[in-house]
């Protein structure tokens, strides 16, 4: 409990107290002719190290930065792991944000048609059929090759960055485009290209991907034949609009919404906007046939079509004429297809909404669900100018989010209105990575089969355009009640509140959380008992788990129970295993881990 609030007190130390430091303390490493004794230097018959007085004022039992480091990588990655949270508590959070932004970035699509040759490759070699088996990409592996990149891409923010737009500009393979796993790949690579540029760009390459055009029906949208009651596709138009630029509402630099003279909401846009900004997104169609068919044409489906390549401007197919959109901006008539879209594009991006709207929910998916409108505001005059001028950095916007005081204070642990809850994908991104897969047969493939089917989360798998969860859902009571937002509550019902803990001891206990077809061949067991058998005791124990999935801030009452439930475990031919996935089963489901700060 001491060493719990001390660690505690130390990481808020390192983060708030700016003043002159001393240098000649306790812990500061002035040991010299200082002897320790201690009753406790002592090892237990299944633990391999053994506690070492010294090390209570030599600086070496002090965690104070590695509990900040920890609570950063947290927002920043997928889940930091031992090594990560050493090497950034020498350093500092602007420092490795930086060293992120030029790493190379990790390839969806390459890394996609890499393991499906490879699983091609191998049921050939087991004498499978070649007639029963193809080369050709499905859904599994653009799954396979996901995971990988989550766990072991150098670009965690990059990486971290491209699935929360993924939850903003959504598309899923629960549509006709989830059979067309290139292309989707490529609908990612998309978004990790931009994830560090400008949102102007992202918007355009987002509205000409074929797979979004598939998705939300702007592909082979005509023009207007009112002698056939033929009439524009509305739904891109809608959702540009509601759901990746504007929303619904006219909003203050701070996120809060503006009023009327009445104290109504104000409306960003109307039926006709959408009309008329539905004439813009006419004329797109494929842009590029597979090899072996014939040449694009507009009206070609899915089939045959290459979904990697953009959507191109058939010109006898787009709506001629001015379109009055939102704003009371009107896009001049005369102009080819691409001009109309251009300039759309940049209305949209340029309007005083986009950047509130967008900010916020980039907060709620790195740090909390309920930014406050200082925070929000604060991160918007980055978007709004990056300090050199530039609209709609990313880079600049991730940064001023991960760095700004309210997600690095401590205030925000004792805050009731702070954080979020863990959504199910990185509660296993955070296992993978903290605690490691082994893989013997040196591909790490995994489906998610779990967290989908049990958890209703898996990326690129949205029931719907409003991504798993809306960015203002308030679960009913005291969330409610206090007008507080929860996203990822709107995963929380009934079969995963109970399915939750049983996933969890199929990852703990039995060390197995990766699921494939081909699991007889590619079984990947995770590192759990291994990775802690280093551990000096319980406490050590507990302290290490508490600094790699609770960030430093595991409560009393949890490392009460935690201790209560282990302490009848005796030693067996298998160590500390049973000992050491008792505590992480009990960490994984507690709120500790489930609520982060």
């Amino acid at each position: 409990m001491i060493k719990s609030l001390l660690t505690l007190a130390l990481g808020c130390f390192t983060l708030l107290c700016h003043a002159q430091p001393y240098t000649d303390y306790i812990g500061a490493g002035h040991t010299r002719n200082i002897t320790v004794s201690s009753s406790s230097a002592h090892s237990k018959n299944y633990f391999s190290k053994s506690a070492i007085p010294q090390n209570t004022i030599n600086g070496q039992g002090l965690d104070g930065k590695k509990v900040e480091a920890s609570r950063f990588l947290n927002m920043a990655t997928f889940g930091g792991n031992q090594v990560e949270i050493e090497q950034l508590a020498t350093s500092t959070p602007e420092a490795w944000i930086d060293s992120q932004i030029v790493l190379p970035k990790s390839a969806y699509l390459a890394l996609t048609d890499s393991l499906a040759q490879v699983l091609y490759d191998f049921y050939l070699a087991q004498g499978e059929d070649p007639e029963n088996i193809s080369p050709n990409p499905g859904w599994q592996h653009l799954r396979y090759a996901w995971w990988n990149n989550a766990v072991y891409g150098k670009d965690q923010l990059r990486q971290r960055m491209a699935f929360a737009l993924s939850q903003i500009l959504v598309i899923s393979d629960d549509a006709d485009i989830g059979g067309h796993a290139r292309g989707m790949a490529s609908y990612y690579d998309m978004l990790i290209n931009h994830a560090f540029g400008n949102y102007r760009d992202l918007l355009k390459d987002m509205a000409l991907h074929p797979c979004m055009g598939s998705y939300l029906s702007h592909l082979n949208n005509p023009r207007e034949i009112p002698e056939e009651n033929i009439h524009p596709d509305q739904n891109f138009a809608r959702e540009i609009m509601q759901l990746f630029t504007i929303g619904l509402y006219e909003l203050n630099e701070d996120g809060s919404r503006r009023k009327d003279s009445l104290g109504n909401d104000i409306p960003t846009y109307n039926n006709t906007h959408i009309a008329e900004l539905a004439k813009v997104f006419t004329g797109l169609g494929i842009g590029a046939s597979l090899e072996g068919m014939d040449d694009p044409f507009f009206g070609q489906g899915l089939y045959g079509s290459d979904l990697t390549v953009p959507m191109i401007m058939y010109e006898e197919w787009h709506q001629p004429g001015e379109k009055a959109i939102v704003g009371d901006y009107v896009i001049p008539g005369g102009q080819t297809g691409m001009q109309d879209i251009d300039d759309a594009i940049q209305i949209l991006f340029d309007h005083p909404n986009t950047a509130p709207f967008v900010v916020r929910q980039l907060i709620q998916r790195l740090v909390t669900s309920n930014p406050s409108r200082d925070y929000i505001y604060r991160v918007v005059q980055v978007w709004n100018n990056d300090g050199k001028g530039v609209k709609g950095n990313l880079a600049a916007v991730v940064k001023a989010i991960l760095l700004d005081p309210e997600a690095r204070a401590c205030d925000g642990l004792t805050d009731p209105e702070f954080g979020k809850m863990m959504e199910p994908v990185l509660r296993l991104t955070h296992l993978y990575r903290a605690i490691g897969v082994e893989v013997p047969s040196g591909y790490f493939l995994n489906h998610g089969y779990d967290i989908e089917n049990y958890l209703l989360q898996h990326p690129l798998s949205s029931p719907s355009v409003f991504n798993f969860y809306l960015p203002d859902h308030q679960p009913t009571g005291p969330l409610h009640d206090s007008n507080l937002n929860a996203p990822e509550f709107q995963l929380l019902n009934t079969l995963t509140a109970l399915e939750y803990p049983n996933i969890v001891f199929g990852w703990t206990y039995y060390e197995n959380a990766v699921n494939n077809w081909e699991n007889g061949n590619f079984y990947s067991p995770t590192n759990a008992s291994a990775f802690f058998e280093k551990a000096h005791g319980d406490e050590d124990l507990i302290n290490q788990v508490d600094l790699l999935l609770t960030n430093g801030t595991m409560s009393a009452e949890t490392r009460q129970t935690i201790k209560e439930a282990i302490k009848e475990f005796i030693p067996t031919l298998w160590g500390a295993r049973e000992k050491i996935n008792m505590v992480l089963y009990l960490t994984f489901i507690s709120p500790d881990y489930m609520i982060k700060k």
